[in-house]
C-alpha cells in the first residue's frame, strides 16, 4: 500500500446511455477513436497515467496539477473540433475535473478522498468544460494561461468538508506554461488560501496597469512591495492606533523576507491620510506590489481587511478579512503579518513549497532562518556559504530532533566540495551523507531524497541517484526543489528529456527560482536541440544583476557554444571574447571538469570542443 498526494483527473462522457441508445455502434467507434488518437497520446505527453477506466469515463493520475489541466483543456478543445460535424444531440462531450489530494494505491487499485473528490467534482463541470478544486487552483496560480471563475464552496456526496470549486473560464484558449524566470520575467498573479477561517476572494482587474518605464524609480529585480498605511474606519478616532499598529506589524514582518524589497516604514507612512490609488503609489515608489487594508470597529469586534494589488497587471490579486475581539488585536496583527509573509512567499518567491517548509522547519521563526540561509547559500560564494552555515547550524542546535535541520546541514557540507572551499573534501562528503541519512531516518520527505540523490550521483552511481530523485518527486510532487534537483539528477544521469521537464516544472513552481537552475536547464535544452530557447534565457541572464557568481559565465559560455553549433563563428568568437572579459579564468578544461559526472560524455566533449573552436583556451 502506498499513500501520497497526487493530481487526479476524472472525466465522464455526457449522456452516455442516451448516446448508446441513439447509435450504439457509431458512438462506441468514435469513443474508441478518440481514446486511441487523442486521449491516450495526450495523457502520455503530459506525463499522466490512467489508473481506472469506466464504460463512459476514466480516472488518471498526473505528475503535476499543471500537466493535468494542460491535458484537460487541450483535449476539450480538440474534442470540440473532432465532433463539430456530428449532429449536436449526438456529439460526444466530456466533463472533466482536476483535484490535488491524498490518494492510496493498493494492489493495482486506487482509492481515497483524492479520487472521491475528483469523481464528485466532475459532475459540476459543463459539457465540454473543466473544473478544478481549491487545492488544485492554489497550486496552479498563474502557471497556465487560463482564467478561473469561483463557484464557491460545494458540498459533495459522502465528503464531509465543503470543497472550493473553480471553473476554467477559457477552455477554448490553448494552454501553455508561462515559463517564469527569476528576476527576468514578470511574476504572475496568485491566489491565496483560506486564512484561519477568514473570508477570501478574487477581484477583477480594476485599475490601469502601470508601465514600468513610467515609474519614477527603477523597478527592482526582486519582487518589490509597499505597505500603505491601513485606514481606520469607524466613529472612534482614538482607535486609529489599531490601524497604524497593524501596518507597522506587517512591514516589520515582511522585512524579514530576504527575497522581497520592502519599502521602509517612514516612506510608507508618508502616504497616511493621502488619497492615492495602488497604481499611483507603485509609480511613485518604483514597486510592483501594493499591500493596503483597513481596521474597522464592528460592534464588539475588530475587522481587519488586507488587499494585495499587482500594479504591472493592473489588478487586485487577493483580499483577506478576519474578525477579532479588541483585546486580541495584537495576536491578530501578529497572525495576519505572518500569514501575509507566508502567502507572499508562495505568490512571489519560494512558491507553494513555503507551506511545507514552515511545517518541516518547525514554525514561522525557523522558516525565516531557513529562507535567509537559502538566499546566502544560493550565492555560491564563500561569504554566502559561511552565513548560511551559521544560520542553519543555529537551527540544528535549536531543533536537534528535526529532520529538516539535518537536511540543510547536509547541503552545507555538500556545497563546500562543490564550490571548492572545503579543506577536506572527502570528510565533508562523508559528513553530508551522514546528515542526509540522519534526516531520512527521522522523517522521509522529498527534499532529503534530492540530497541523497546528488551525493550518489557525485560518486557515479547514476541508477541509485535516479531512484532517489524519483522518490523525491513522488513524495513531494508540489516541491519546486524536489522537481528542480530531481530533474538535474536525471538529466546528468542520462535521462535528459525527463530531467529537463522536471527542472522546467520546478521553475514554474517557484516564482523567484534559484539562479543556479538556469545553467543545467539551458545545457539540457542545448543537448536536446532547443537552441533558441536556451539562447533567449541566457541573454536574459546577462542583462540582469545575478547573485550567483557563476550565472553570467555559464550563460556567456552557452551562447558561445550555441553560436558554434549554428556555424556562426564570427558570433562565437565575439561571445568567447565577452566570456573571457567577464571571467578571465574561463577554460574548456574547467567546463569539462564541471560536467565530469554527466553520463553523456560524448555531448560534454562536443560542448567543450565548441568552446575551444571559439577561442576559449583548453588549459
Amino acid at each position: 500500500m502506498e499513500r501520497r498526494i497526487a493530481a487526479i483527473l476524472a472525466a465522464d462522457m455526457v449522456g452516455y446511455s442516451r448516446l448508446i441508445e441513439l447509435d450504439e455502434t457509431g458512438t462506441l467507434e468514435r469513443q474508441k477513436r478518440h481514446r486511441l488518437d487523442l486521449i491516450d497520446p495526450e495523457i502520455n505527453r503530459h506525463h499522466g497515467k490512467i489508473i481506472k477506466l469506466t464504460g463512459d469515463g476514466l480516472i488518471a493520475e498526473f505528475a503535476s496539477v499543471v500537466e493535468a489541466v494542460q491535458f484537460a483543456v487541450q483535449v476539450q478543445q480538440e474534442m470540440a473540433v473532432r465532433e463539430a460535424d456530428i449532429p449536436k444531440d449526438s456529439r460526444i462531450q466530456y466533463r472533466v475535473a482536476v483535484h490535488l489530494g491524498d490518494v492510496v494505491f493498493d494492489e493495482g487499485d486506487v482509492y481515497g478522498d483524492g479520487v472521491n473528490i475528483a469523481a464528485r467534482l466532475e459532475s459540476l463541470a459543463d459539457p465540454g468544460g473543466v473544473v478544478v478544486s481549491g487545492t488544485a487552483h492554489d497550486m496552479l496560480k498563474s502557471q497556465v494561461d487560463v482564467g478561473y471563475r469561483p463557484l464557491g464552496e460545494k458540498r459533495l456526496k459522502n465528503i464531509s468538508t465543503p470543497v472550493r470549486v473553480y471553473e476554467v473560464t477559457a477552455p477554448g484558449t490553448p494552454i501553455q506554461p508561462r515559463g517564469q524566470t527569476k528576476r527576468l520575467l514578470p511574476v504572475g498573479a496568485a491566489v491565496v488560501a483560506l486564512l484561519m477561517g477568514a473570508g477570501w476572494w478574487m477581484t477583477r482587474p480594476d485599475f490601469a496597469p502601470v508601465d514600468p518605464a513610467s515609474m519614477e524609480l527603477q523597478l527592482p529585480g526582486k519582487p518589490s512591495i509597499a505597505v500603505l498605511p491601513f485606514e481606520s474606519r469607524g466613529a472612534d478616532p482614538d482607535r486609529e492606533w489599531m490601524a497604524d499598529g497593524t501596518t507597522d506589524s506587517i512591514i516589520s514582518t515582511l522585512s524579514l523576507a530576504p527575497d522581497l524589497v520592502v519599502i521602509a516604514r517612514s516612506t510608507s507612512f508618508s502616504y497616511k491620510d493621502r488619497e492615492v490609488n495602488a497604481a499611483d503609489a507603485a509609480r511613485e515608489l518604483g514597486v510592483r506590489y501594493i499591500l493596503s487594508g483597513s481596521v474597522q470597529a464592528v460592534g464588539d469586534k475588530i475587522r481587519v481587511t488586507t488587499e494585495l494589488a499587482d500594479a504591472i497587471e493592473g489588478r487586485q490579486i487577493w483580499s483577506i478579512q478576519q474578525d477579532s475581539a479588541p483585546e486580541d488585536l495584537l495576536d491578530l496583527q501578529d497572525a495576519i503579518s505572518r500569514r501575509v509573509f507566508e502567502e507572499l512567499s508562495v505568490a512571489l518567491t519560494v512558491g507553494e513549497g513555503t507551506r511545507n517548509w514552515i511545517e518541516l522547519s518547525g514554525g514561522f521563526e525557523n522558516y525565516v532562518s531557513v529562507v535567509n540561509g537559502r538566499v546566502e547559500f544560493q550565492k555560491f560564494s564563500p561569504q554566502g556559504h559561511a552565513k548560511a552555515e551559521q544560520l542553519w547550524s543555529e537551527l540544528l542546535r535549536k531543533e536537534p530532533d528535526r529532520a529538516f535541520a539535518y537536511y540543510l546541514m547536509g547541503f552545507i557540507h555538500w556545497q563546500k566540495t562543490v564550490i571548492g572551499i572545503s579543506t577536506d573534501p572527502a570528510a565533508d562528503w562523508a559528513k553530508a551523507m551522514e546528515y542526509a541519512q540522519k534526516a531520512l531516518d527521522i522523517q522521509e520527505f522529498g527534499e532529503a531524497y534530492t540530497l541523497a540523490a546528488l551525493l550518489e550521483q557525485g560518486k557515479g552511481n547514476h541508477d541509485q541517484a535516479i531512484e532517489y530523485a524519483d522518490k523525491a518527486v513522488a513524495l513531494s510532487p508540489g516541491s519546486a526543489d524536489a522537481n528542480s534537483l530531481g530533474g538535474l539528477v536525471k538529466a546528468v544521469g542520462g535521462q535528459t528529456r525527463e530531467g529537463l521537464d522536471l527542472m522546467e516544472l520546478g521553475m514554474r513552481m517557484e516564482p523567484d527560482y534559484p539562479e543556479w537552475l538556469v545553467a543545467p536547464v539551458n545545457y539540457a535544452r542545448l543537448e536536446l536541440g532547443r537552441i533558441e530557447d536556451a539562447k533567449e534565457l541566457a541573454r536574459e541572464v546577462l542583462k540582469r544583476d545575478m547573485q550567483d557568481i557563476r550565472a553570467k559565465p555559464y550563460a556567456a559560455a552557452l551562447l558561445t557554444v550555441a553560436a558554434v553549433f549554428e556555424d556562426d563563428m564570427e558570433k562565437a568568437r565575439e561571445r568567447a571574447a565577452y566570456l573571457l572579459d567577464i571571467y578571465p579564468k574561463a577554460s574548456a578544461s574547467e567546463s569539462r571538469r564541471a560536467r565530469a559526472t554527466y553520463k553523456d560524455q560524448d555531448f560534454v566533449e562536443r560542448y567543450v570542443a565548441a568552446l575551444v573552436a571559439a577561442g576559449i583556451p583548453d588549459r
